[in-house]
């Protein structure tokens, strides 16, 4: 929705509403919405995720450490990152 939203076609909308109500589909938007420009807002402050790719609440200076010198999407390689400084690598041993 925040970087291809001609995607967002009716059929979409037909798919979703297999699921949902109209009432559920509308505060859905909202949330995506809320949340995309929140972290788009919060990306030109400088200010980090709170959480990690896997879910763990972390302070500013492991969120920099996972994200990089610049705060990216988790879709854009936190994941990667965040396994790749763990312990071996994140691999299982």
């Amino acid at each position: 929705m925040g970087t291809t939203p001609e995607k967002i076609d009716q059929a979409f909308y037909d798919e979703m509403k297999k699921h949902y109500s109209t009432e559920e589909i509308v505060e859905l938007g909202a949330f995506i919405g809320f949340n995309v420009g929140y972290h788009t807002f919060f990306g030109t402050l400088d200010f980090y995720p709170m959480f990690s790719p896997d879910g763990r609440l972390v302070d500013q200076e492991e969120s920099r450490r996972i994200y990089g010198d610049t705060p990216k999407s988790h879709l854009h390689g936190a994941a990667e990152r965040a396994r790749e400084s763990r312990p071996n690598g994140g691999k299982d041993e």
